[in-house]
């Protein structure tokens, strides 16, 4: 596959149409318990996912296709189709210069957390079984310029391990996880504990990358002051859950995890990389401060497993000297973030003209696109 603009982006949302699990699933066993989408007692509609209402404020987020991007979706015949169909979505991308799209869910939650909290184990189960044919079976069948990858039910070690097998087997690029799962489904342990790590070894078994997308787990990011009228709260959020994400990259390597498998590719869509250095400068304190090699056998520097296994994404930002030295420019991807409030579209190409305004050649080429080939294996 040639690249027509040398533009990856490594975190794009698709939108689940309404009936995408009621079709698949038995009514009859599940009942309104299946994810769909049902009209509220003030006449808008919502997803309605194991009896729990999803966004209070809209049915979607896809802000990025509005005149207003303070307006989302109250009802589905709203929702514009470049968020849901895949030839539109192509002419959208064509018209923002990007090549390739990395999918994130919507519904099912940006990491699949929606899913994952679905409480029978076997309805969740079933969901991210239905939502991951789909995405391949439609997305991934219509263009090599869409790259799938799979949710995973977090409800079960053991499930989640043989859906990322049997995901991967089907063709999937790259696995999604909730950040704390133990939090959306008190039945699980933590994500840090070492009952985790029959998945992390088939995930670098299988040499496709993780991914923890911003804003999975509020217990991370700031909470929103009720102080916020409506528009403000939607700023604050879009902020938090890229600072947010700091947390999670602290939490991953100071858990051993990386240390332990250290061939896991972890990615933080929707991080931002201006967190990245603090977050980085502040382990690798700790880890000298609490003399963590010495007391705990953790012989490598945090930051140092940070380059050699982790990726953060940026698109709002200036990509200055300072980012990419303390963060790698081989460890940087470039999102859109389509068709989200925050994504660059429809700017894309100015927006990168000016936030990659001083970065050599060379390095633009690696965040724009070449990291994104790499680890997902795309054939450029």
């Amino acid at each position: 596959m040639a690249l027509r603009f040398g533009v990856i982006s490594a975190d794009d949302h698709v939108v689940e149409p309404p009936d995408l699990w009621t079709s698949c699933l038995s009514q009859a066993k599940w009942g309104d318990r299946i994810p769909h989408v049902a009209v509220q007692s003030d006449a808008t509609e919502r997803w309605v996912i194991d009896g729990q209402v999803r966004l209070s404020t809209s049915l979607v987020s896809t802000g990025a296709l509005s005149t207003d991007r303070g307006s989302e979706p109250q009802h589905w015949s709203e929702v514009p189709k470049a968020a849901y169909d895949p030839a539109a979505r192509l002419a959208a991308m064509d018209s923002d210069g990007v090549d390739c799209s990395v999918l994130f869910p919507s519904a099912a939650g940006v990491s699949g957390e929606a899913i994952g909290a679905i409480k029978d184990l076997e309805l969740q189960v079933q969901c991210a079984r239905v939502y991951n044919d789909w995405i391949i079976d439609v997305w991934g069948a219509s263009s090599p310029r869409f790259v799938p990858q799979a949710i995973l039910p977090a409800g079960s070690v053991e499930a989640a391990v043989a859906e990322a097998m049997r995901a991967v087997g089907r063709g999937h690029k790259g696995l999604i996880m909730p950040a704390q799962p133990s939090q959306i489904n008190p039945a699980v342990p933590h994500l840090y504990k070492p009952d985790w790590d029959p998945l992390w070894k088939t995930i670098e078994e299988l040499g496709v990358p993780v991914c923890f997308h911003a804003g999975s787990a509020p217990s991370v990011m700031f909470e929103i002051s009720p102080a916020y009228d409506s528009a403000g709260a939607r700023a604050f959020d879009n902020v938090r859950q890229s600072a947010g994400s700091a947390a999670l990259i602290n939490g991953m390597v100071l858990s051993g995890i990386l240390y332990r498998f250290s061939r896991l590719q972890v990615v933080f869509p929707g991080s931002a990389i201006d967190y990245v250095p603090f977050a980085l400068e502040a382990l690798d304190h700790q880890w000298e401060r609490q003399r963590l090699a010495e007391n705990e056998g953790f012989l490598q520097r945090p930051s140092e497993i940070f380059h050699r296994q982790c990726y953060v994404t940026t698109w709002k930002e200036r990509v200055g000297l300072r980012n990419r030295n303390y963060v790698g420019v081989e460890r940087i991807l470039w999102q859109s973030e389509f068709p989200r409030s925050t994504s660059t579209y429809p700017e894309t190409t100015r927006m990168i003209a000016n936030n990659f305004a001083d970065v050599p050649a060379q390095e633009r080429d690696l965040i724009l696109w070449r990291n994104a080939a790499r680890l997902y294996q795309l054939s450029t």
